[in-house]
């Protein structure tokens, strides 16, 4: 058997093996802290010499890091050697679970321009759940959450004119609220760069919305979307 035949065999044996439905390219990674970055998971891989991963990326649920991640492999015949030094992998001395897992659904919200994404909000297409939180904005994006719960997008445009955002407009999507928290607004804003976006976070994270009008009442939080 020639050495493509052997490969092709290998794939065919390690698909059968699968559980349905599972991807023989993917992975998830479970037991990561929330606040660990598609880079941090990046740079353990390459301190560890697990080869062979192609993308990293986060899993959210409403844009909230679940602590998962997805890895895409290069090709289906390095998945058993892939999940063998996965399973040595340790993260602050904590153990990391490696499974298969169903391929991650592709991101729903597109790059489709202001008026496309606050439709695809009203239809909530926007779940903030799954791989990257089923944005393709990944590293510009920003969720602002603990803004009063009237706020308007063109409010929101207002409060973020000091910000470089995307198209020289804040591309801004007002989001469900969580139910913890209904008298309160959370809102999608995807901005110029990534160096834009780490700036927006830094300066208004856990700080209060117009003071000088609501006193402390709300205070923001400002997350990065990976």
């Amino acid at each position: 058997m020639s050495a493509v035949g052997a490969i092709r065999g290998s794939a065919v044996g390690i698909a059968k093996s699968l559980p349905k439905g599972h991807s023989n390219v993917h992975v998830k990674l479970t037991g990561l802290p929330r606040t660990t970055t598609p880079a941090d998971i990046t740079r353990l891989l390459g301190r560890n010499k697990v080869q062979n991963i192609t993308k990293v990326t986060l899993e959210y649920h409403r844009f909230e890091p679940t602590g998962r991640a997805f890895l895409t492999l290069t090709q289906p015949s390095v998945l058993p050697k892939s999940l063998a030094a996965l399973k040595q992998l340790r993260y602050f001395g904590h153990p990391l679970t490696p499974r298969t897992t169903p391929v991650p659904a592709e991101p729903r919200m597109r790059s489709r321009g202001l008026k496309g994404r606050e439709e695809a909000s009203e239809r909530s297409i926007v779940s903030g759940n799954g791989s990257q939180g089923g944005i393709t904005d990944g590293g510009r994006s920003v969720l602002l959450s603990g803004l009063p719960g009237k706020i308007s997008t063109e409010g929101v445009r207002k409060f973020l004119t000091n910000y470089k955002l995307m198209g020289g407009q804040a591309e801004v999507v007002k989001l469900e609220p969580n139910a913890k928290s209904a008298m309160t607004s959370r809102v999608l804003v995807r901005l110029s760069r990534t160096s834009e976006a780490f700036r927006l976070v830094r300066n208004v994270h856990m700080t209060n919305y117009e003071p000088g009008v609501w006193d402390d009442r709300y205070t923001i939080r400002a997350q990065l979307i990976h």
